[in-house]
């Protein structure tokens, strides 16, 4: 009865050593580490960080919502590795393999895509984009082109993927250039301006009535209008875009960094406006063509552009919109969670340019 109590003793020894010898064996032969880290003696592969992108690709025309994966990995082989997004791979909770996505950034900041190869010692790393489902999780299996003297490949290495852990608010974006066009140019409250918009609204809407008054005046020729029409003036042309102007947004591009977002709108025929302007003159002169006399010509002239440019809602609200949609892409800045609309030469957004002379519709 003894000698079997011993012998047990003995056989849960032996057991003992028998699993760590293959947990150490384990060890030095297949991927270890962390949830997001995992490493082989011949190479590493770390996810380092997660977000949400928004695209919209150019054969659908629809914004779809991507996870991208920043990922390094480490070539710890004495040969050079060769290196694209097509040794990744993202599975499911049902085991069913997700491919990546092509992505068309804005720059090569916004995205670098994993290609080439990578030096022995050395590391490299890049994006890969997946459709997924925020509320599952997922493993990402990283297949390394290296071999050994038998010809066998090496391990694939996994970590866990869970898309909870990111947040996506790249809609903001979208809803940001929204409300800072209908505050600057739309004359709207847009009560998301102050919790999403970086840019001074102030000073912007004043550089539009700024070059709404230089328009009045290109307008009015050798005259000079009085300030009293000038405000009529911007405040009846601000209105009347208010009730005429629709604008859609879509976004071509967004990360938790920068956004490019399309505004799209249809504007004022530029040739109907004319005959609309023409008929508010001809009003001007039937109303008063016994008023003035032949030595009043310049007076009745310069009543009529004040008559004319005074009813501009007037001539607006009558003149259709161009048959076709004009759009302009526009790039945004995140700044500590709210977005600043690119807007000077200096932040190479020449489309901010076009967008402003677009509600500037020249009268003469």
């Amino acid at each position: 009865m003894e000698g079997f109590v011993i012998n047990k003793k003995r056989w849960a020894l032996i057991s003992l050593f028998a699993v760590l010898s293959l947990l150490l064996a384990a060890c030095g032969s297949s991927s270890s580490g962390s949830d997001s880290k995992q490493e082989s003696s011949d190479v590493g592969f770390k996810v380092n960080s997660g977000e949400y992108i928004t695209i919209t690709k150019y054969d659908d025309n629809e914004e779809k919502t991507y996870l991208k994966l920043n990922v390094t990995v480490h070539n710890k082989s004495k040969n050079e590795v060769s290196l694209s997004g097509a040794d990744f791979s993202l599975y499911d909770k049902n085991d069913e393999k997700i491919e990546t996505v092509y992505v068309n950034p804005p720059d090569e900041e916004s995205y670098e895509e994993l290609s080439g190869s990578v030096s022995p010692e050395k590391k490299a790393s890049g994006d890969l984009a997946y459709p997924i489902n925020p509320e599952e999780k997922y493993e990402l299996h990283f297949q390394p082109h290296i071999y050994n003297d038998e010809g066998e490949k090496s391990k694939e290495l996994v970590v866990k993927v869970d898309p909870s852990k990111y947040k996506n608010d790249n809609e903001n974006a979208k809803r940001a250039l929204e409300a800072y066009v209908d505050n600057v140019f739309l004359s709207k409250e847009n009560p998301d301006f102050k919790t999403l918009v970086t840019n001074d609204v102030l000073k912007d809407s004043q550089k539009f009535d700024e070059e709404l008054g230089n328009q009045l005046k290109e307008g009015f020729g050798d005259y000079t209008p009085d300030l009293k029409t000038e405000k009529i003036f911007i405040e009846k042309y601000r209105k009347a875009l208010n009730q005429k102007i629709k604008p859609t947004y879509q976004i071509e591009y967004a990360d938790t960094k920068k956004a490019k977002v399309m505004v799209k709108f249809k504007n004022f025929d530029t040739s109907d406006l004319y005959k609309q302007s023409e008929k508010v003159g001809d009003q001007f002169s039937k109303k008063n063509q016994n008023k003035y006399s032949y030595d009043e010509y310049d007076k009745a002239e310069k009543d009529a552009l004040v008559y004319i440019f005074t009813r501009i809602d007037q001539i607006l609200n009558n003149t259709k919109l161009d048959d076709d949609s004009r759009d302009f892409s526009l790039t945004l800045k995140n700044e500590d969670g709210k977005w600043n609309i690119q807007t000077t030469d200096e932040d190479m957004n020449s489309a901010y340019d076009d967008l402003f002379k677009a509600f500037v519709l020249v009268m003469y």
